[in-house]
């Protein structure tokens, strides 16, 4: 899949898990501004949010509805972290070991994280910033090392977009082996 630049910044990611083609595609932008790491996604729909999902809210269970994910890799030592941003800027995150397994000594919550969601007729739009200092030392973060990918779950019944091919028959993101270089992903690389 190629990365293009698109309206507004924002880069699409044109067909689902299965290939198919949307007229409307998800959208997204990673970047580095200021030290901090900021993702944006955006999606031409109503969105479908969890009850209590609220700006800046810290909730596991995001993916439940509509979500864009972040996936962050130390190559050399398999660990990672996984940001959900929801469209009204609930957000979360936690720490892998390897795929699937939970980090049992690394805080979930990163200091300094901030949202913002912009919802309209049209679609949303939502922003989560992380300064650089309050990621894991564990996953030693680099442009040039670090891997990772940008995910969706969208509508009812869920759709998953990939911006990484992950291949397989069953949609399953954690699959870092897989994942881009975040140079790729932030337009350093092409």
């Amino acid at each position: 899949m190629s990365i293009s630049e698109h309206e507004n910044g924002l880069l699409p990611i044109d067909c689902d898990w299965y290939g198919a083609i949307l007229q409307h595609s998800p959208k997204w932008s990673l970047k580095i501004i200021d030290n901090a790491l900021v993702l944006r996604g955006a999606h031409h729909s109503k969105p479908i949010c969890i009850a209590k999902d609220s700006d800046g809210e810290f909730i596991e269970g995001l993916s439940e509805a509509d979500v864009v994910e972040l996936f962050l890799l130390n190559p050399n030592t398999g660990f990672y972290i996984e940001f959900n941003l929801s469209p009204h800027g609930a957000w979360w995150c936690c720490t892998f070991e390897s795929p699937r397994v939970r980090s049992v000594e690394m805080p979930n919550i990163l200091h300094g994280v901030k949202t913002n969601a912009n919802i309209s007729q049209k679609g949303w739009d939502s922003s989560l910033l992380v300064p650089l200092k309050s990621l894991p030392s564990h996953l030693a973060f680099d442009t040039k090392t670090t891997r990772g990918n940008i995910t969706f779950c969208l509508g009812q019944p869920q759709q998953y977009f990939s911006m990484a091919d992950l291949g397989g028959e069953t949609p399953d993101f954690h699959r870092p082996d897989r994942w881009i270089t975040l140079a790729k992903l932030i337009g350093e690389e092409k």
